[in-house]
């Protein structure tokens, strides 16, 4: 499973979803024609763009990071449910981490969009990634154990509202990012 699919399957369960080639400015290029809608792409062009969103959310939060930002987030949870402690999330997150899955093999990239509905341009499929994908990577690493406290107002999730270049890219193209 790819980086880009793992958080999309991964972010549905907890309520949203995330996704080359990626240039150090911080943006996605898949090299594809901005101004080009979606339902018109060859299949070479989706799996080009796939890869593209792939390579990207890999820049903007590492298997390695998710990992532990997941294992984080449960620790807190558990802990919260237990004696809601610093010391019992933090005993729950090394414990997480000492015991993570190996990675599953790469597998088809797969981001969930329905190509033959979609007329959001390329332009604005990109914007929307950049925009969920930077949001969803400062999420989950603002997740620490040290915030026990203020988790017991407030418990975390890793949901994320869509910003304005997604729902420009929705309203055009429904599955993108989980919108669908």
């Amino acid at each position: 499973m790819t980086t880009a699919s793992r958080l999309i399957s991964t972010l549905l369960v907890v309520g949203l979803s995330l996704g080359g080639c990626k240039d150090d400015d911080g943006t996605l290029d898949s090299g594809i024609d901005g101004a080009k809608k979606g339902d018109e792409l060859t299949d070479d062009e989706k799996a080009q763009f796939c890869e593209a969103a792939d390579a990207y959310g890999e820049k903007v939060l590492s298997d390695a990071d998710f990992a532990a930002a997941m294992c984080t987030l449960k620790a807190i949870q558990d802990a919260l449910s237990a004696d809601g402690s610093v010391d019992t999330c933090n005993t729950l997150r090394q414990g997480c981490l000492a015991n993570q899955p190996d990675p599953e093999p790469e597998g088809e990239c797969d981001l969930g969009i329905d190509w033959a509905s979609c007329q959001a341009t390329i332009g604005e499929i990109e914007a929307c990634y950049e925009e969920f994908g930077a949001s969803f990577a400062a999420r989950l690493r603002s997740f620490s154990c040290s915030k026990m406290a203020e988790y017991a107002e407030t418990p975390p999730n890793a949901e994320i509202e869509a910003g304005p270049d997604c729902s420009i890219a929705r309203a055009e193209c429904p599955s993108v990012m989980g919108g669908g």
